[in-house]
């Protein structure tokens, strides 16, 4: 008898043992995000939780109060740093102000991955930095964008920009594109180029502007969905519904609903929520001390309306 139990009380202690080294070795990951006001980043948001719980991750989310409170979301970085996290991803909002705390992470041996926004190359390789970028080829994806644009529009016409917050390099990789895009169509002009910020109400006031100092226009880039839908809102106030197009850049659901209904030409789909997986996964690598690729590009998908409407 009393070996019989002595057997039950070993098993169940090796149990306990066996269960305490795995909830030890439960890797640690923080996901710092610089806005959850935008669907593309609730979308990845969602996408981190399903993939956290998928590869048993212990993972922390922390949203910065703005998408441009970067002095606010570099000191979440560094608190995770502080507090020793076994690794941090994070999606930057400017390509410079994040190499210090990309810095002090490097030198606590913390992996940290770069997330949607990549860091400005050469001032990371200047301070040294050793760090891995997944996200969406933006530039082929601005590409993409206009030259969809430009076929739409007959492979003539004026065009206008509405671009990202000025100096972020997404937003610059993907008007670099569409630049690249509408050069090759000698009867395209670009009459209008400005910042809306990402933002759907700057998108709405700028858009006006732009219709009222230049009423014949035939397409709209826009650098993200958000401000897409303010040009939207804007076409239908002027009374120019159906006469000028407009291409969005993110995929969020009610670009894609746009796209269906005619109100916009085409978004480009980013999947965030593959993105955010690929991410975690590549964290949890090198924790492991795991080799994995400098940069990870997911290809970004033209939503036309044949697409959305077959695909989404």
């Amino acid at each position: 008898m009393k070996s019989k139990l002595f057997k039950a009380m070993l098993i169940t202690s090796t149990l306990a043992i066996s269960t305490s080294l795995f909830a030890a070795e439960k890797p640690q990951i923080a996901l710092l995000m610089k806005t959850l006001s935008n669907e593309y980043f609730i979308s990845m948001q969602q996408g981190a939780k399903e993939t956290a719980k998928q590869l048993n991750v212990d993972l922390t989310i922390q949203v910065a109060e703005k998408e441009d409170s970067t002095e606010q979301l570099v000191g979440l970085v560094e608190n995770m740093i502080a507090k020793k996290v076994d690794a941090i991803i994070v999606t930057p909002n400017d390509s410079i102000a994040f190499i210090p705390a990309f810095q002090k992470a490097q030198k606590a041996g913390i992996p940290i991955i770069d997330l949607d926004v990549r860091l400005d190359a050469e001032a990371a390789k200047k301070a040294g930095l050793n760090f891995n970028y997944v996200g969406v080829d933006n530039f082929n994806g601005g590409y993409l964008e206009a030259k969809n644009l430009a076929e739409a529009i007959g492979k003539k016409g004026n065009i206008a920009i509405l671009e990202g917050i000025p100096g972020v390099d997404n937003g610059e990789q993907r008007k670099a594109g569409a630049l690249k895009a509408f050069s090759e169509y000698p009867d395209i002009k670009i009459v209008a180029s400005q910042s809306a910020n990402w933002e759907t109400e700057q998108a709405l006031n700028v858009t006006t502007n732009i219709l009222t100092a230049n009423p014949n226009i035939q397409g709209i880039f826009a650098a993200n969905d958000n401000m897409a839908i303010g040009a939207v809102t804007a076409v239908e106030n002027a009374g120019l519904a159906g006469k000028v197009l407009i291409t969005g850049y993110d995929g969020i659901p009610l670009a894609i609903e746009y796209v269906k209904q005619g109100k916009m030409q085409n978004t480009i789909d980013q999947l965030p929520k593959k993105q955010v997986a690929v991410a975690i996964e590549h964290a949890i690598k090198q924790i492991n001390k795991q080799d994995i690729p400098e940069v990870y590009y997911i290809d970004p998908v033209v939503v036309d309306q044949a697409k959305a409407k077959q695909n989404y």
